[in-house]
């Protein structure tokens, strides 16, 4: 009897020490690190996405908004930065640590478009008073593309006329503001 009972016990404690180390050893699952880490702030990110076009997935700048509990698009990185040698995964990490910079400062209130060393430019502005400047470029844009379209884009996603990210390969301003696109974008579904 003592020795039934001496394997019971034995057999219990490798069980839960077994239980136990699956636990700690297996992955969390989480809606994103940034939502999670900072739930009461607004928080860019990159996340990959799946891009119907191409059929692939690929990098997006989101953003997580904490008063609607979830994220919404800002930029889709279909293509590297040629002039700079990045990846869409590199520019996407550089460009949303920008978005998330000025956005702690309180100088993400409007995005609009510039110029800046000859390159067409999207920026972000307290007021829009403001110039692009090196302190609040956020990204280049393509040479082949219009500034005002990627503005006007923008001001669809957030107005409920479009629900796609603005996909970004690389006279009078346009000027959107970007608590109408955090307030009004569409959610984004599990992707």
């Amino acid at each position: 009897m003592k020795k039934q009972e001496l394997f019971i016990g034995l057999g219990l404690t490798v069980v839960t020490s077994l239980s136990s180390l699956v636990m700690s050893i297996s992955p969390s699952f989480s809606q994103s690190n940034s939502a999670t880490s900072q739930p009461d702030k607004v928080t860019f990110f990159c996340q990959p996405m799946f891009d119907a076009a191409s059929g692939e997935r690929i990098t997006a700048t989101v953003a997580w908004v904490p008063e609607r509990k979830g994220n919404v698009h800002f930029i889709a990185w279909q293509s590297g930065f040629n002039r700079s040698g990045w990846t869409p995964e590199q520019r996407c990490q550089e460009v949303t640590k920008n978005f998330q910079k000025l956005y702690d400062q309180g100088r993400l209130n409007y995005l609009s478009h510039g110029k800046r060393n000859g390159n067409s430019v999207i920026c972000a502005f307290a007021s829009s008073r403001e110039t692009c400047n090196a302190t609040n470029q956020l990204f280049t844009v393509k040479n082949v593309s219009d500034p005002r379209q990627v503005i006007q884009k923008m001001m669809n996603i957030s107005e409920g006329k479009n629900n796609d990210a603005i996909f970004q390969s690389s006279g009078d301003k346009l000027y959107i503001s970007v608590t109408k696109i955090l307030n009004n974008s569409p959610l984004l579904k599990n992707q």
